[in-house]
């Protein structure tokens, strides 16, 4: 096993679980080059978590005494009937039905700024359809139905256009409380066919609601996506829900008592050495019933 910064969960997956379903290989990229084609412009933004209000990195020492009382939102699986948290930032201006659409090479632009990496048309498809699934309360749905796609419209393009903006601005770019560059996987792009960003929408959701119960004053991700040769180095399992982009490692300062309590997550990871949670995560199941697992 590798040491990086995805050391804390190495063991993730280890002794506790049989899994059926198999993970979802990455889609194959286009061959197709695209205009203004370069490694990563993005890294001018290197990757510094803005899931506090502050715009500063937090601590793995954030969270709330397991004593505090539990504050727990609306959850709507799906959809935008999520309310928005009290403490959230400022919705940017809604789009207006007759925005005109970015071109290729101005997605292009925006995309990579906010921490996506595209090479070719098929990863611009790839970047478009994840950047509308991770895309919340920021704006106007861009869901169609529970399926995101790469159209690329008037309230697409403009919601691009505005995370962009917001990036520059110091702002989250995905939803209240997380950036898309939070979400991408660790694996600085060693792997060709890394997908580098694909967070589920639930996984979002659920994300600001863990945020708002436990983290008031702002929750980093320790990892959220992960690519099947990242995945392989840091000793996850061949089904980690981290491959689907459904799965958080957390600072284990919460308990399972108050997780569970949320009522989100059907997988529970816990930290053996504290007895508090490190990772969580929406595989199928119930969560009224989670699966629960010790790291060795």
């Amino acid at each position: 096993m590798t040491p990086d910064d995805d050391a804390l969960t190495a063991t993730e997956d280890t002794p506790r679980l049989v899994q059926n379903e198999v993970p979802d290989s990455p889609e194959e990229l286009a061959d197709e080059p695209i205009a203004e084609a370069s490694p990563d412009d993005n890294e001018r933004n290197p990757f510094s978590p803005r899931s506090d209000v502050s715009g500063e990195p937090i601590g793995l020492e954030q969270g709330l005494p397991d004593d505090s009382p539990v504050d727990k939102g609306r959850l709507k699986t799906g959809d935008d009937l999520y309310l928005p948290l009290s403490t959230a930032r400022s919705a940017v201006t809604a789009p207006t039905p007759n925005a005109a659409s970015l071109t290729a090479t101005e997605v292009t632009k925006r995309l990579r700024a906010i921490g996506f990496r595209i090479r070719s048309t098929g990863e611009q498809d790839q970047a478009v359809r994840a950047f509308k699934t991770g895309w919340f309360k920021l704006g106007p749905s861009l869901m169609d139905g529970s399926v995101a796609n790469s159209i690329l419209g008037p309230r697409a393009s403009q919601a691009i256009d505005d995370s962009y903006e917001r990036d520059k601005d110091g702002l989250t770019t995905m939803s209240p409380h997380f950036s898309f560059l939070e979400t991408r996987c660790k694996c600085g792009g060693n792997y060709s066919d890394c997908r580098r960003i694909w967070p589920t929408r639930n996984s979002v959701i659920a994300a600001e609601e863990l945020r708002q119960a436990f983290f008031p004053n702002g929750l980093t991700p320790i990892s959220w996506c992960r690519c099947t040769g990242h995945n392989k180095a840091v000793g996850g399992a061949s089904s980690s829900r981290h491959l689907k982009g459904d799965a958080l490692d957390i600072p284990h300062t919460v308990s399972l008592r108050r997780i569970k309590s949320l009522e989100n997550y059907t997988g529970i990871g816990i930290h053996r050495a504290d007895g508090n949670v490190q990772h969580v995560d929406l595989r199928q199941g119930s969560p009224l019933a989670p699966v629960v697992w010790y790291y060795s």
